[in-house]
């Protein structure tokens, strides 16, 4: 049953309109001041509809409306007020006040149960509004919670080691949101070679997260016979070349007919007794490469297609000879399209940035960058997910001085704008 609070410092009134109202088949509580009638409501607090006098002494009908409609009171309440003032001036007050229909007492029976039932369809339809709402905050925060948790196993996956033997790693990666499509990752494939991988997926969210997972998956797997880094032959396991491992998996995502997004990235294998560096950028922003015997930087990279857009796609791949103490950069345009306002960061920036963190240890170069980055700037967010790799070559195990010198594969494929 509909309930309604009717307040009127008149009992005549109260009489009259509450067995009006009763009649029509409302519940009615009844109050004679506008004190009582919160006190009313404490008491009932599933009464959600108010009928209330003008003019009353103590608390009027108006300062009880902008009671009811303040914030804090708790719930909703549709307010009615009730007066002999049927002027404009009279109506306007009571709207302003927060009232939500205005009925004369001179008004008719029939009137006045059209208004009331008019009122709890305003009513029904804001409750059920409400309750919606409240659906979808318990819906969002399940889904954050869920968001979150994916962010730290996200997390759990980043790789932990950060000294091999010749080499010296740091990293730092920062989704946009609570997951990102943005992965980094390496691993030793032999006693002499580790890969590098930097992945930027196209797009934000759950689709990208997971799509940079499982190409993750696809990267990590080394132990067994799936592995796509590493291939049987009759002399034992041989490393596969980096555009052969980019080409496989273009050849896994692209033939997936269902599959719209795409990544960036780059992979790379580097000899940590020689210090050659062979790597294969496909659509992704140039590498950085810090020359430790002049503290200068080189920004190289070479043209091709983004992976998981075409099938049968050729990629290119190029190697560097590494001296001792030189680094190797990569990035995602996270860090390199951060916006200030007036400019991007760029990739020009990066490699002027990058050139004078020599008096940095390795590990905290990441870091260091990436507040540079924020302070320029003005703020701790970013628009995009960064990723950021460097990987220090500490000199040949045995001593070995090979000369800096840059090799160079015959490029294959054009770049995918």
């Amino acid at each position: 049953m509909k309930e309604i609070l009717l307040v009127d410092d008149s009992r005549t009134i109260l009489i009259y309109m509450g067995s009006v109202l009763k009649s029509k088949g409302f519940k009615v509580f009844t109050a004679t001041s506008g004190e009582e009638a919160l006190r009313v409501l404490a008491e009932q607090d599933s009464i959600q509809f108010v009928l209330s006098d003008w003019l009353m002494p103590g608390m009027s009908g108006i300062e009880l409306c902008q009671t009811l409609k303040n914030r804090e009171f708790g719930r909703y309440i549709f307010f009615v007020l009730l007066s002999s003032k049927n002027d404009q001036e009279s109506i306007v007050t009571g709207i302003d006040a927060g009232a939500d229909d205005f009925i004369d007492k001179k008004t008719s029976v029939e009137e006045l149960e059209a208004r009331v039932r008019a009122g709890f369809r305003t009513l029904a339809l804001h409750n059920e509004v409400v309750l919606k709402n409240q659906e979808l905050d318990t819906a969002y925060e399940t889904i954050k919670r869920d968001l979150d948790s994916a962010g730290d196993l996200i997390k759990q996956i980043l790789p932990k080691q950060k000294h091999f033997p010749a080499l010296e790693l740091s990293y730092i990666s920062i989704p946009s949101a609570q997951i990102g499509g943005d992965m980094l990752g390496y691993m030793q494939l032999d006693e002499s070679n580790v890969a590098f991988y930097l992945i930027d997926v196209a797009g934000h969210g759950v689709s990208s997260a997971l799509m940079s997972f499982s190409v993750q998956q696809s990267l990590s797997n080394v132990s067994t016979d799936a592995s796509i880094l590493l291939r049987e032959t009759e002399q034992g396991k041989q490393i596969v070349p980096p555009e052969k491992v980019v080409e496989k998996l273009n050849q896994i995502y692209a033939s997936a007919s269902s599959n719209m997004l795409y990544f960036t990235m780059i992979y790379a294998v580097l000899n940590t007794q020689t210090g050659v560096l062979s790597y294969c950028c496909a659509g992704h922003p140039p590498l950085v490469w810090y020359r430790d015997s002049d503290t200068t930087a080189e920004l190289i990279g070479h043209d091709n297609f983004v992976v998981g857009a075409f099938e049968d796609i050729e990629y290119q791949s190029e190697s560097i000879q590494l001296q001792a103490g030189d680094r190797i950069w990569f990035y995602s345009d996270g860090i390199t399209e951060a916006d200030n306002g007036t400019g991007q960061f760029s990739e020009d920036g990066l490699r002027d940035l990058i050139s004078n963190l020599n008096q940095y240890p390795t590990q905290q170069q990441t870091s260091v960058l990436v507040k540079s980055v924020q302070d320029w700037r003005q703020t701790d967010s970013f628009d995009d997910d960064v990723s950021i790799l460097v990987a220090e070559w500490k000199g040949s195990n045995k001593g070995e001085n090979v000369c800096d010198m840059k090799l160079t594969k015959t490029a294959t494929a054009p770049f995918f704008e």
